[in-house]
């Protein structure tokens, strides 16, 4: 029976076996000493590649909360920014409001010295104004105009109503409806308000947005 040579880090056993003896140890060591130097070498290498591989990972979440960081305080600012606009559209806004309302209330005061007297003729002294009749029927289409409801009706009056409208001539269209000269102004006022709030409203809107 064949015994196969024994190997040490595929060096032949049988090649050492015919070395003279002190050949042989001397061999012997350097197999051994050159395996432990590549195993030690094997080692660092691999240690060295864990070492470096660690040190890209960190710098890379070193990055990435950098980048996240930035990306949080960028935000913020912004949104500081949005609510400092609005804020300030708000005041503006409020402020418009305000005067509209200072200047109805001024328009107001003048309602009893353009609606009670006049004057007929350049140098003529003033008299009472002649009574000015509105008729139920120019009340009626006064509203409608403006999409208010008729009365007892939960909906604005449109031209295709129309032949639902008491007939021309009859009491419903020409009895006197009550309403002034000074009604009117006032409403007029009212209404001035609301529009000129409306439009303030929407252009303080679009300015927001053009802005952001």
């Amino acid at each position: 029976m064949r015994v196969n040579p024994v190997t040490v880090r595929g060096i032949n056993m049988d090649v050492l076996d015919r070395l003279p003896s002190g050949l042989t140890t001397v061999a012997l060591a350097c197999v051994l000493s050159a395996s432990a130097v590549g195993s030690i070498a094997y080692g660092f290498g691999f240690r060295y590649a864990q070492a470096l591989g660690d040190s890209e990972l960190q710098s890379l979440k070193t990055t990435h909360a950098e980048q996240a960081l930035a990306t949080e305080t960028a935000n913020r600012v912004q949104l500081l920014q949005q609510v400092t606009r609005a804020t300030e559209t708000e005041a503006l806004l409020y402020a418009t409001v305000a005067r509209f309302t200072e200047e109805k209330r001024q328009l107001q005061e003048r309602i009893p010295h353009v609606t009670t007297q006049y004057i007929a003729a350049p140098g003529a002294a003033a008299v009472p104004i002649p009574r000015c009749v509105f008729t139920a029927g120019w009340l009626r289409d006064y509203n409608a105009a403006l999409g208010v409801p008729a009365s007892g009706s939960g909906t604005a009056t449109t031209t295709s109503e129309k032949a639902t409208w008491p007939a021309a001539g009859t009491d419903a269209e020409l009895l006197e409806s009550g309403v002034t000269a000074a009604d009117i102004l006032a409403h007029a006022q009212d209404y001035g308000v609301w529009a000129r709030s409306n439009l303030a409203q929407l252009n303080a809107l679009l300015d927001l947005n053009e802005k952001d």
